[in-house]
């Protein structure tokens, strides 16, 4: 017959026992749900991205940031040349001035619903009698505020814990890397300054938040900014557009 003390420590055993196997059973619940977790993560990421990468102005913009001299699809496929136009870093230069570079000409008064000839409109220039963005360059920022927009999506991701940098980079990295990287051409710096100061300008926050969630500071005070102002061949729109940012980049 079992002793009071026999049953006092069966019942211990088998209460550790009991213990030890619930552990077991909500770490191995708590290691499937992580698992599920960061499946359902990547295959969110996974889909985010594809629509990205299928969204026809950040094509044409990972284009024109790929390449200093293009001939890119900016208009319709019906139009003129089956709406391509060569587009080159001065022409992505001129597109990405803050709007209050432009003068008007107050000499020519233009009314809503003026209509221009075909050597007027044509794609690469601005209307006869006016300094403008011309359709081309009107097209040019139109794919940078897709991309930058999309950019700005994915940066909320990542602050709302949805997606990880680590899991973005794959992705993106690559874009990241390229608009940060220097030069020493003073073309391509001159971009690189332009694309920066775009930003800057319309502020895309969630843009400057996720360069430097990749280590890529881009704001108008940091040494890639600057870095970038210094390469350039004109010190005086190197200096306007730091200044149009707040910054305060002399020659």
């Amino acid at each position: 017959m079992l002793t009071d003390h026999v049953l006092e420590l069966s019942k211990f055993y088998f209460s550790t026992i009991g213990l030890a196997l619930s552990l077991v059973g909500g770490i191995l619940a708590l290691q499937s749900f992580r698992r599920n977790e960061r499946w359902k993560k990547a295959e969110f990421l996974a889909q985010e991205m594809k629509e990205f990468f299928a969204d026809r102005r950040s094509q044409q913009a990972m284009l024109l940031i790929d390449w200093g001299v293009r001939r890119v699809q900016l208009f319709p496929a019906e139009d003129k040349d089956s709406g391509k136009v060569v587009v080159t870093r001065e022409m992505q230069i001129r597109a990405l001035r803050p709007h209050t570079f432009l003068q008007p000409n107050t000499d020519i008064q233009m009314t809503v619903g003026d209509t221009y000839s075909d050597a007027e409109t044509d794609k690469g220039m601005s209307v006869r009698g006016r300094e403008g963005f011309s359709p081309a360059e009107a097209a040019i920022r139109d794919c940078y505020d897709g991309f930058l927009d999309g950019l700005e999506r994915l940066s909320s991701y990542v602050k709302t814990g949805l997606v990880e940098i680590s899991a973005l980079r794959p992705y993106i990295g690559y874009w990241i890397d390229d608009i940060h990287a220097p030069t020493q051409n003073k073309l391509d710096a001159a971009w690189s300054a332009s694309l920066l100061t775009y930003i800057s300008f319309y502020r895309f926050e969630e843009v400057l938040w996720l360069f430097e969630a990749f280590g890529r500071d881009i704001r108008p005070s940091s040494p890639a900014y600057l870095g970038f102002l210094k390469e350039m061949a004109d010190p005086n729109l190197a200096m306007k557009l730091s200044q149009s940012v707040g910054g305060t980049y002399c020659q």
